[in-house]
């Protein structure tokens, strides 16, 4: 296979060669965000004897132990044969970007294909587009590394893979693009625009043939006129930038109380969720699943304002409890559930207090799915993108820009992460800073500092240190007292000049700064390089935060890593 890259290559430009890769891979996304919706139809039928459209109108019996089925069931698959396939996919697709250089398992296709498809089949309150969103880009990371390209070039076809997955899944194919520029990728470079949106487009076009060429929440068309009404939806910007926010924080929370359950092993928990699922269903069925048609209901104005309420803090509960217990979805699709609720909601108050007003209570609904979308997820340009594809209606492109616009900022001061973001600062990857254009801003003194190989005594003489060089491969090393205090760092090449100056029996405490500078090991190589032109050395101390001393940070530790 690499002979066929390599000939293909030299037939053809790079870039080329990467167009025709993007296609297969959108291709590739498309059949596979179509066969995945089927695959959850299939599962909603073997569960509950009807499609997934259905199961917000099913009050049978089954409903209280068929989510305790498909969570152990899930439970078992993730456990044992991909754990990166457990909760929403997006963050996992974002660190193989960042982190891992663009490699995801080819086994994540098929788990998270099953997984998620049987938690959202028997019931769990998750959605679609984070599995879709990992299997496509598993499979755009597959084709990649099959083909043997280059790393930079193998994250843009996971972005193109991501894309795919957004575009046939909600007929978004601008949408598509953005998320992977904007969520995954974390930057709107040009050199990856031709890849991801051919991926989008062709995506797109598959979807639009098995699902029909129709907006996914058609609304009736409402003209929006005069800054009074924009004003209300900036009130509703406000309000939708707290609850994204809100929503954000309480699936964390959730997350780490299951996480603090150390009594039930990892693969019965999505089981113990699925008591709580089917309780809360079998009274509640709208809450269960995708729960599309509700937010159809929403956008149609067809719920009052008691229902609304209800269903949102509802949904907001169930969702958490799905994926904090071990279940396997996207968080999105609960968002835009949520979001319309509280839409709806926010209109019918906002009628009752300005009844002259001509307020439609299902348009409020759409831009409220924008606001938490964007709200939760920080990302203001892909949600009212995505929002206006996916209800058809450009009317509503102001107070949708205004209102999503106004919730991000909202929201951000309150979370520095989002959504997804959350989850990689959990386990202590910080996704913001490394994704930073300040490379020296992206990394960590303890990321960058040298390890200890060599450690010289502060008794010895020049001469013996230089023979401790001579007999090791460092060019650095440190000194330490009889305490085993670290006073300093000294390297080869200051010995050497030192003996060449006849001055071997000189202690080498002699040839360490009068002054010593301290850094913190979570500071950055930035902070760090600042500290040192400041005190006019080349290399600092580093503490930990009990203030002991660790290990030391040189200039030179800081130039490779920049370079690497």
């Amino acid at each position: 296979m690499f002979s066929l890259n390599h000939r293909m290559s030299k037939a053809l430009s790079e870039q080329t060669t990467l167009l025709i890769y993007a296609a297969i891979i959108g291709i590739g996304g498309g059949y596979g965000a179509v066969g995945f919706r089927g695959l959850i139809n299939y599962f909603t039928y073997l569960f509950f004897g009807r499609i997934q459209n259905e199961i917000g109108t099913y009050h049978g019996v089954r409903t209280l132990f068929v989510p305790i089925i498909g969570g152990l069931i899930v439970g078992l698959l993730v456990h044992f044969f991909a754990k990166e396939a457990k909760g929403h996919g997006v963050p996992e697709v974002m660190y193989a970007v960042t982190k891992k250089k663009g490699s995801i398992r080819p086994r994540v296709v098929v788990i998270k294909a099953l997984a998620s498809a049987i938690t959202i089949g028997s019931g769990g309150s998750v959605g679609r587009e984070g599995p879709i969103v990992q299997i496509g880009a598993a499979w755009g990371s597959t084709l990649g590394r099959f083909m043997r390209i280059r790393e930079h070039h193998l994250k843009t076809l996971v972005a193109c893979g991501a894309a795919s997955g957004i575009a046939a899944t909600f007929n978004a194919p601008i949408g598509g693009a953005l998320f992977a520029f904007e969520v995954i990728l974390g930057n709107f470079s040009m050199a990856n625009v031709s890849a991801i949106v051919i991926s989008s487009v062709l995506s797109a076009e598959i979807g639009r043939d098995y699902f029909g060429n129709t907006a996914s929440f058609p609304i009736p068309h409402y003209h929006v006129s005069g800054i009074l009404i924009l004003l209300l939806f900036a009130v509703l910007g406000i309000i939708g930038g707290l609850y994204g926010a809100a929503y954000a924080r309480t699936l964390v929370f959730f997350e780490n109380l299951w996480d603090r359950i150390k009594s039930l092993p990892e693969w019965i928990k999505p089981a113990t969720g699925g008591i709580i699922i089917g309780t809360l269903g079998f009274f509640f069925p709208q809450v269960l699943g995708v729960g599309y048609p509700s937010v159809e209901k929403a956008l149609m104005a067809h719920f009052d304002l008691r229902m609304l309420l209800i269903l949102m803090v509802l949904k907001l509960f169930i969702t958490s409890i799905t994926i904090a217990s071990g279940g396997s979805g996207g968080v999105f699709a609960p968002g835009l559930y949520q979001g319309a609720m509280l839409g709806g909601a926010v209109g019918l108050i906002f009628q009752m207090l300005f009844p002259s007003m001509q307020i439609s209570e299902g348009v409020f609904a759409a831009v409220g799915m924008s606001t938490v979308f964007a709200g939760s997820a920080h990302a203001p340009i892909t949600a009212m993108i995505m929002l206006f594809e996916m209800t058809g209606n450009y009317q509503l492109i102001l107070p949708l820009m205004l209102a999503t616009v106004i919730a991000t900022t909202v929201s951000t001061r309150i979370n520095r992460e989002s959504i997804y973001t959350m989850k990689l600062m959990k386990r202590g990857f910080d996704i913001i800073r490394k994704r930073t254009t300040d490379r020296l801003s992206s990394f960590l003194v303890e990321e960058a500092i040298h390890p200890e190989k060599l450690c010289l005594q502060d008794t010895m003489t020049l001469e013996q240190a230089y023979t401790k060089f001579e007999n090791s491969d460092e060019w650095f090393a440190t000194v330490r007292d009889k305490e085993e205090n670290l006073l300093g760092s000294v390297s080869k090449a200051q010995i050497l000049e030192e003996l060449r100056c006849n001055h071997g029996n000189g202690l080498i405490l002699s040839i360490l700064p009068k002054k010593i500078g301290h850094v913190s090991s979570k500071a950055t190589l930035s902070e760090a390089s600042k500290i040192m032109n400041q005190l006019g050395l080349n290399y600092l101390l580093v503490i930990d935060k009990n203030y002991n001393q660790i290990g030391v940070i040189g200039s030179s530790d800081i130039i490779k890593c920049y370079k690497e």
